[in-house]
C-alpha cells in the first residue's frame, strides 16, 4: 500500500548526523529511489550498525524491509522508529498494514485507530479499518467507517474495492470484476486489486486471463506470495510441473507461512515419488495447520510410503477426529445459516 517517501524526507537528519552515517543513508536513500531494495537495505543496516539508538535510521530499515515484502522483520525497526516524532505516524501506518495483510485484525485496528483523520493517510487507514472491523464482527464501527470513506473521499478507488470484495462474497464476479477494474481507474498502481481480478477468474477456470492478472500483480509487487502461490496452481494444472515448483519455492520465500504453498510442492513431490521430501513438507504444513485434518493425512500418507507404519497409523487417527470434527462444524453452520436478504 504505501509507495517510497519523498527523497528529502530520508536526508532530514543529515546534518546532526556524522558524515559516515549521513553518507550511507544518503546512499541507501539513493538506491531506494532506483528501485534496488537489497542495496538500499544494506546501506541502512550500515547505518544503524553504526548508531543502533537513532530511530530515523531504524525506520529507514523497516521501509526497506517493507518494500521488500520482509514484513514479519520490518516490524521491529518500524517500531523502534515510533520514538521519532518526523517519522512516527508512517512508521505506524506501515505496521498497520502488515498487521492487516497478516490478519491480525485487532493489532491492527489498534495502531491505526488515531491515523484516521490524517490528511494523507487517511483513506487507506478507513479502508483497512472497515475491513477489520466487518471481519471481526463490529457491524456499527465498520459502517461508521465507511460513511466517513464515502463523506470525506467521494469516489474512492477504496469503495470500489469494497464494494468488488461484497460482490466476490456474494459469487456475482461480473460485478465484482467491474468494481475493482473502477477501482483501477481511479488508482492504476493499487495493490492486490490485480490479483482479486485474478483469483476471480482462477475459480472460473479462465486459467489464461487469470495468469494475466496475476502476472499483473507481481509487476507493481514483486514478493506478492499468493500470485506466486495461484501462479504455481495455474502451472500444475497445466502439468508444468518444474514452473510450478519455482512458484511455489518463490511464494514460500516472499511468505514462508504460506501454508497452501507447502502442500503444492508436497503434492509435486509426491508425484516424483520423493516421499521424503514431501514428509518434510508435510510436517511444516501440519506446524502452519494443526488442527486441519487435511496436513496429518498427508504426513500419514507420507510415513505410509517410508515403512514408518506405527507413526502413520497415529497420525491418520490424529486426521479423521479432526475431520469429524470438521464435519460437525460444517453441519452446525448449515444448521444455523440464515438465508442472505435480497
Amino acid at each position: 500500500m504505501a509507495g517510497i517517501l519523498p527523497f528529502f524526507f530520508l536526508l532530514s537528519l543529515l546534518a546532526q548526523q556524522s558524515e559516515s552515517i549521513a553518507s550511507l543513508t544518503r546512499l541507501g536513500a539513493d538506491y531506494l529511489e532506483q528501485g534496488d531494495l537489497s542495496k538500499a537495505l544494506d546501506a541502512f543496516e550500515r547505518a544503524v550498525r553504526l548508531q543502533p539508538s537513532d530511530p530515523a535510521l531504524q525506520f529507514n530499515v523497516g521501509l526497506a524491509l517493507y518494500r521488500m515484502g520482509r514484513y514479519r522483520q520490518a516490524l521491529e525497526p518500524l517500531g523502534k522508529a515510533l520514538a521519532h516524532p518526523p517519522s512516527a505516524e508512517r512508521a505506524r501506518f506501515l505496521r498497520g498494514t502488515i498487521f492487516f495483510q497478516s490478519g491480525q485484525l485487532e493489532a491492527c485496528a489498534r495502531e491505526i485507530e488515531g491515523l484516521r483523520s490524517d490528511p494523507g493517510q487517511g483513506e487507506e487507514v478507513l479502508f483497512m479499518l472497515i475491513e477489520c472491523y466487518r471481519r471481526l464482527g463490529r457491524a456499527n464501527d465498520a459502517q461508521a467507517a465507511f460513511l466517513e470513506l464515502n463523506r470525506r473521499f467521494p469516489g474512492s478507488a477504496f469503495v470500489h474495492r469494497l464494494m468488488g470484495v461484497a460482490y466476490d462474497a456474494q459469487t456475482n464476479y461480473d460485478k465484482a470484476i467491474e468494481e475493482f477494474q473502477a477501482a483501477l481507474r481511479v488508482r492504476e498502481d493499487m495493490p492486490e486489486i490485480a490479483f482479486a481480478i485474478g483469483y476471480i477468474y482462477w475459480k472460473q477456470q479462465e486459467y489464461a486471463k487469470a495468469r494475466s492478472w496475476l502476472e499483473r500483480e507481481l509487476a507493481g509487487q514483486p514478493c506478492y506470495a499468493r500470485a506466486h502461490h495461484f501462479l504455481a496452481e495455474i502451472d500444475r494444472i497445466e502439468q508444468k510441473w518444474d514452473a510450478a515448483a519455482v512458484r511455489y519455492r518463490k511464494a514460500l520465500e516472499c511468505d514462508p507461512d504460506l501454508a497452501d504453498s507447502y502442500l503444492g510442492l508436497g503434492n509435486l513431490a509426491e508425484r516424483e515419488a520423493k516421499w521424503e521430501e514431501a514428509l518434510k513438507l508435510y510436517r511444516k504444513l501440519a506446524e502452519l495447520k494443526p488442527n486441519d485434518s487435511q496436513p496429518h493425512f498427508k504426513v500419514g500418507l507420507a510415513l505410509q510410503r517410508t515403512g514408518r507404519t506405527a507413526e502413520a497409523q497415529e497420525e491418520f487417527t490424529r486426521a479423521r477426529k479432526l475431520l469429524a470434527a470438521e464435519q460437525e462444524r460444517d453441519r452446525r453452520g448449515v444448521m444455523t445459516a440464515k438465508p442472505p436478504k435480497r
